[in-house]
C-alpha cells in the first residue's frame, strides 16, 4: 500500500491495484482515479478543477448525499458502507461542536479497509465521542490545525481514544482559496513536530512533507 500526502487534507492511496484520492484539492496530480472520496463540499476538500483532472468515465466518486448531485457522485452518508473490488469504505461521523461549518450527520470522515488494514481519514472534525467507537485502526490521518477542526492537543486526545498503530497529521499550514466568491488566506500554525512529540508515546507518528509518499 502506498500513501502520499498531497497537502492540506488531500491524499493519494494506492492499494489493491486501485488509485484512490481523498478530499481532492492540493497536489500536482497526474494519475486518474479509480475511487474518489470527498468528505464534504468545501473547495479546500473537493475542488472542481482538481476533481476534473483525476476523473475518468469509470471513476467512482463517493460523498455525502447532501452534495452528491453537485458533483455527479454517489451518496454515502454516516454509517453507510460500500465495497469496491475488495476495498471497503465506510462513512463515519465528522463534525464541529460549536460552529456550523461541519455538521453532524451531514459531513463525513471515512474508514478505508484494504489489504487487511484500516485507514481512518478524520476529515474536518472536532474531537468527538464517536472516535472512541473506532476499532482496529492501523493508520489515522488526523487534522491538527484548529479553527475549523480540532487543534493539536485535541488531536493528541483523539490518538488516545482511537489507539491507532500509526498516525499522520494533516490540515495545517497555509492555503489561499476562493470561498463564497472571496479569496481567503488561511493560516493554521500548528506544529506537526510538536504533535509528534506529544503523541509519540501513544502511537507511531509520521510527519510527511507535501508530496511525500510512504509504503504502509
Amino acid at each position: 500500500m502506498k500513501i502520499k500526502w498531497l497537502g492540506w487534507a488531500s491524499w493519494l492511496i494506492k492499494t489493491g491495484g486501485k488509485t484512490i484520492y481523498v478530499d481532492p484539492f492540493k497536489g500536482n496530480v497526474k494519475e486518474k482515479a479509480d475511487i474518489v472520496l470527498a468528505s464534504h463540499n468545501h473547495p479546500d476538500h473537493c475542488d472542481a478543477k482538481q476533481l476534473a483532472k483525476i476523473r475518468k468515465d469509470s471513476t467512482v466518486v463517493l460523498t455525502p448525499s447532501a452534495f452528491a448531485k453537485d458533483i455527479d457522485a454517489e451518496g454515502l452518508d454516516v454509517g453507510g458502507e460500500k465495497t469496491i473490488e475488495g476495498i471497503k469504505i465506510k462513512a463515519v461521523p465528522a463534525y464541529n461542536l460549536n460552529i456550523p461549518n461541519h455538521q453532524k450527520d451531514r459531513d463525513t470522515g471515512f474508514v478505508i479497509e484494504a489489504e487487511g488494514k484500516k485507514i481512518y481519514f478524520a476529515a474536518d472534525t472536532d474531537l468527538i465521542e464517536e472516535m472512541s467507537n473506532l476499532k482496529g485502526i492501523d493508520l489515522a490521518l488526523l487534522p491538527i490545525g484548529g479553527k475549523f477542526t480540532m487543534d493539536l492537543d485535541c488531536a493528541v486526545e483523539a490518538v488516545k481514544r482511537i489507539k491507532p498503530k500509526t498516525v499522520i497529521p494533516m490540515h495545517y499550514g497555509v492555503i489561499d482559496i476562493v470561498f463564497g466568491g472571496k479569496l481567503m488566506h488561511v493560516e493554521l500554525k500548528a506544529d506537526p513536530k510538536e504533535f509528534a512529540e506529544k503523541a509519540g508515546d501513544i502511537a507511531e507518528v509520521k510527519v510527511l512533507k507535501q508530496g511525500e509518499e510512504i509504503s504502509y
